[in-house]
């Protein structure tokens, strides 16, 4: 190991210790040359004295290092200094957790979260396949989720040298996501990476990873011989579409995967589209996960593996590498011994029914047929088979759960048991009108079970974050419905009342974030209805030349410059148009300026607000001001999270002592964590004013977010 504070080759100075794994430690450093801070990544000294495999790392390293994407850690330099015997790899540094530590802090993601961060990976790996490199060893431990949302797939190439030189330490190293062909002969092509990365989004999804067991030969053998894990059995809200490509990735046949990652790429996206997966069907292939036996070449392999591990390991270790050996031959003993036993049973079955018929036949032959015996024979049947423990019906009703009352009543109706509903709560997991739970205990035929029904959602959904349209329905919502809701459901919120010049009185305008759930206290920003320093403007078209002045002042509004132009539909003196949209809210004090008709075959020409006359291409009186920046609009936090803001812009002056405003863009949806361009190259200001503030302003809650000094001059 190196130490802190030591310089590597007179540019690289060690800060700390990140971490370490099989192969190398991992430091942060400071690159004296460039002025940056880097990750450096050192082998380990048994590696270092292998001069074979530093030869295969420094070329796959290289190739590593010709990889440019916003998706993979980018490699800077790798260097060997054999006379101090270090090599090391300088990689660029991610400010971030591991995807590991993020699924575990998290215990699993919902679908869309999954997939957002899918479609980076899956663009990382894509780009490496394309220039002819596969990573080999795949799994959420070599992804970095940055702290601004970006994912990163590390060790690219590095992990193909280790998997070359100690396929065995490696193979047992990654054992939770190993493809069958790995396992099996160390070979492995572009789609092991899709297995290993399908192994990856299962636990994504599920917060556990699809294969587990008490040795790494038994997850090994998980992974040849037990049936593909389905999402849905664990999350059963989660898209179907993602549980078949989770499915298709995991084939235990190379051949029924997916042949490229862009095309596990492309379902992902579909998946956001059609979640159903109406897309898949008739695209996945047999589950070719079924308990089977393992042949004589696979048994082989796998003690093959098994062996060259333990020629490697010292004493202590190899009593744990017997103890795997010995849980290979038990489980094929148990495999041989289980078939022989079902057989034998199945024998036994059949010829308990031979004779059982055959007894019944020669007395039936024998016995009076009188129809009272049959029926006291009947009943005296029926009731013994009421008073029985049904042992299926045992302490849980599996079947039950997730099944409407009626759907529940049908399943268990041979067994002539009541479904009594005696509560209800909300959930998550769990549709409306489904159970979600009943009392433990030994049920039996005739009895009541006494149920738990789903009153739908704990979590309520204001609106999809990936979609704006989705606030209509918000703004549509009562505060009164909603707090009902939010009541009932026991959440804790704060109602924050504001203006809005579009969201109705009482009426919710917006959400601190989408949905009920998660630590963060919930605001919820209600409509106090129209500013009393507000006014709507009414529609002027038509109004004379007079009216629509009176009209603009008895509303508090100023009218500004009067354009006439010639209009073949409106009569002369009539209004054809104004420069605030009718119904449009703004503030009191707010120019509004007309466009008159001057006839059929009337003049061009304006009248300023002073009243005075002029043609059209005379001087303009009035003052002019620009503005040229950019306002970030947010930050977004959180892997596949993002949201909506509502940015108005307006130009605010003081006249003689009192404040004038000017909309100079109103309420418009920006994605946070975009960068808003506030470019505006002539802004026309009151006359004889020389400064303004430009102002872009929340319009939810009219909060000014910045504000820039602009100045102001004469036309020229």
């Amino acid at each position: 190991m190196v130490h802190e504070g030591q310089i590597l080759d007179d540019r690289y100075k060690i800060n700390s210790l990140i971490g370490q794994g099989g192969m190398s430690y991992v430091y942060r450093a400071t690159d004296v040359k460039m002025g940056r801070e880097v990750a450096i990544k050192v082998l380990k000294e048994e590696y270092c004295e292998d001069t074979e495999f530093i030869r295969k790392f420094q070329n796959e390293a290289q190739a590593a290092a010709k990889l440019n994407h916003p998706n993979i850690v980018g490699v800077y330099d790798i260097v060997d200094n054999h006379k101090n015997k270090t090599h090391y790899i300088v990689m660029e540094l991610v400010e971030g957790i591991t995807l590991k530590s993020y699924i575990q802090r998290k215990g699993r993601m919902d679908s869309k979260e999954a997939i957002a961060i899918a479609l980076q990976v899956v663009g990382g790996i894509d780009q490496a396949h394309k220039n002819g490199i596969v990573h080999r060893d795949i799994k959420p431990q070599n992804m970095i989720v940055a702290s601004d949302g970006t994912v990163k797939v590390a060790d690219f190439g590095i992990a193909r040298a280790a998997t070359q030189q100690t396929v065995n330490t490696t193979v047992m190293g990654s054992v939770h996501y190993i493809s069958p062909e790995q396992a099996r002969s160390g070979q492995s092509d572009e789609r092991s990476d899709i297995y290993s990365f399908g192994c990856t989004l299962y636990e994504m999804l599920t917060g556990k990873v699809p294969y587990d067991g008490s040795t790494s030969v038994a997850v090994v053998f998980a992974h040849l011989e037990n049936p593909i894990p389905k999402v849905s059995k664990l999350v059963p809200d989660v898209y179907p579409a993602l549980d078949f490509i989770v499915s298709k990735s995991m084939q235990k046949s190379p051949g029924k995967r997916y042949q490229h990652i862009d095309e596990l790429g492309k379902d992902l996206q579909k998946a956001i589209k059609d979640p159903s997966g109406s897309f898949m069907k008739g695209r996945i292939p047999e589950d070719l996960g079924e308990t089977r036996v393992l042949s004589a070449e696979e048994l082989s392999d796998i003690k093959a593996m098994q062996k060259a591990s333990e020629s490697g390991s010292n004493d202590s270790n190899a009593s744990a590498s017997q103890d795997e050996h010995k849980l290979i031959n038990d489980k094929t003993f148990m495999i041989y011994r289980t078939i022989t036993i079902a057989c034998g049973i199945c024998i036994l079955i059949i010829v308990l029914i031979i004779a059982k018929n055959m007894i019944s036949f020669f007395r039936d032959a024998h016995a009076p047929l009188e129809t009272s015996t049959a029926a006291v024979t009947s009943e005296a049947a029926e009731t013994s088979e009421v008073s029985i423990t049904i042992s299926a019906l045992e302490t849980h009703l599996q079947s039950i759960i997730g099944l409407s009352v009626e759907e529940a009543q049908q399943e268990l109706r041979e067994y002539k048991i009541r479904i009594e509903v005696v509560k209800e709560e909300y959930s998550d997991r769990y549709n409306e009108g489904v159970i979600i739970s009943y009392p433990d205990g030994n049920y039996s035929a005739g009895d009541t079970i006494k149920v738990t029904v789903s009153k739908g959602a704990q979590t309520i959904v204001f609106y999809d974050k990936d979609d704006p349209s989705t606030l209509d329905a918000l703004h549509a919502t009562t505060i009164q419905d909603m707090e009902r809701q939010l009541n009932d459901r026991d959440i804790q919120f704060k109602v924050v009342e504001t203006y809005s010049d579009t969201i109705p009185e009482g009426y919710i305008i917006s959400t601190n974030k989408p949905d009920s759930s998660g630590p963060d206290p919930l605001e919820i920003y209600v409509s106090k209805g129209l500013d009393a320093n507000m006014v709507n403007v009414p529609d002027l078209t038509g109004f004379s030349e007079d009216d629509a002045i009176t009209t603009l002042q008895l509303l508090d509004l100023v009218p500004g410059d009067i354009t006439y132009m010639p209009d073949q539909t409106r009569a002369e003196g009539k209004v054809t148009g104004q420069s605030v949209k009718a119904g449009a809210a703004t503030l009191k004090g707010s120019t509004v300026d007309l466009t008159v008709s001057s006839g059929p075959d009337g003049d061009t020409g304006i009248k300023n607000s002073d009243n005075q006359s002029s043609n059209q291409g005379s001087d303009d009186d009035s003052w002019y001001g620009s503005i040229n920046t950019v306002v970030p609009l947010g930050k977004v936090s959180e892997p596949g999270a993002n949201g909506t803001t509502l940015v108005s812009i307006r130009l605010r002056q003081d006249v003689n002592g009192e404040e004038r405003y000017k909309t100079l863009q109103r309420a418009r949806s920006y994605e946070v964590g975009t960068e808003l361009q506030v470019v505006f190259p002539k802004i026309k200001g009151e006359a004889g004013v020389p400064l303004g503030i430009v102002e872009v302003v929340d319009a939810a809650t009219d909060t000014v977010i910045a504000s820039y000094v602009c100045n102001f001059a004469p036309a020229e």
